[in-house]
């Protein structure tokens, strides 16, 4: 089965129609709803409110109340492994993919999207739905997964981890165009953390773009420790863009055919299309999905043409090493 392209199942004629319940899209869109408006909120008054109604979803983007998860450590431990997780680097698509991904009506939904893999094993099954839950999907209709979705690229700590609890995952891993994700994730960072601290005087000397792009090259040139990101795997914007190391030792643990590389480019442009691959390559019966608008996009800004240029010529060597690896060339670099 190749990784890029696994064929369609043929549905059966036994199997029931399915269709994607709108109801489930608004309980998987309203997270991001929540983030979205918790990060413009001016103060505590306006926040608090939000906060409070936040404790009490049954489904998150990430981080759940700490509560929520001790609680669920104290009822059932007859829990359903995941049988799937939709991984990447940040901003490289990942939340917009697992809308996609978790409109399936098989899917039962975890009660996070992401999920750490820092907390203790009885901690992390909480995150997943019941024995019980799974009985019911499955007498409702036909079948029943579970699974998530998780930025952890280039970590390589979560590999590990996943093959020695869930060695039967199958894998979902979209990758982006380098240049494009590490400005996307600046700009992000910018946005979410570096524009609280403007005014403090401690971070008055932090770095542009460009400068600090320049000290992440040379300290990986060098061999040495890069300036972290404030945001992903605790790597720097450009090691977050360098998949190949990450992708090889996936294929090590989890074999080639228990994943599937999505193209972040194509997937923007023919979401739907890209989900019903997907849906097939975990073995799931056909189901057409809803269109949905992307909610959690990055700040605008664009990228000068000195810059993107500079940064090209860093990832071209990295990236020539993955589209050997994978024997795909995702044409990244060529001249807009």
């Amino acid at each position: 089965m190749s990784i890029l392209s696994p064929e369609l199942h043929a549905p059966s004629r036994l199997e029931p129609l399915l269709a994607v319940d709108p109801k489930r899209l608004e309980t998987i869109q309203t997270p991001y709803q929540d983030f979205n408006r918790l990060s413009r909120a001016s103060g505590i008054l306006e926040s608090l409110p939000l906060r409070a109604k936040r404790q009490f979803r049954s489904y998150y983007f990430f981080n759940p109340p700490k509560w929520r998860v001790w609680a669920r450590t104290l009822g059932s431990s007859q829990r359903m492994e995941p049988s799937f997780a939709s991984i990447g680097a940040v901003r490289s698509g990942t939340s917009f993919l697992s809308s996609y991904i978790l409109q399936h009506p098989h899917v039962v939904l975890p009660l996070s999207k992401e999920i750490s893999f820092t907390d203790t094993m009885r901690e992390l099954m909480a995150y997943f739905p019941t024995l019980a839950a799974q009985r019911a999907a499955e007498r409702r209709n036909g079948g029943a997964v579970t699974g998530y979705c998780t930025p952890v690229m280039p970590n390589p700590r979560w590999i590990f981890l996943a093959k020695s609890m869930f060695p039967n995952l199958r894998i979902i891993c979209v990758l982006r165009d380098p240049v494009e994700r590490t400005f996307s994730h600046w700009r992000w960072d910018q946005k979410r953390f570096q524009s609280r601290r403007a005014k403090d005087p401690h971070w008055k000397g932090f770095p542009d773009f460009e400068t600090f792009m320049r000290v992440e090259k040379e300290a990986i040139r060098a061999g040495g420790m890069e300036p972290h990101a404030f945001s992903g795997a605790h790597a720097g914007y450009l090691r977050h863009s360098i998949y190949a190391p990450f992708m090889r030792l996936l294929f090590e643990q989890f074999g080639r055919d228990r994943v599937f590389v999505v193209d972040a480019a194509k997937f923007f442009e023919d979401p739907q299309s890209t989900a019903k691959r997907i849906f097939a390559f975990l073995g799931l019966p056909e189901v057409e999905p809803l269109v949905i608008e992307e909610r959690n996009p990055g700040p605008s800004g664009e990228l000068d043409d000195g810059a993107r240029e500079n940064l090209a010529e860093f990832f071209r060597p990295y990236n020539e090493e993955l589209y050997a690896l994978l024997d795909k060339d995702f044409g990244w670099g060529a001249a807009r």
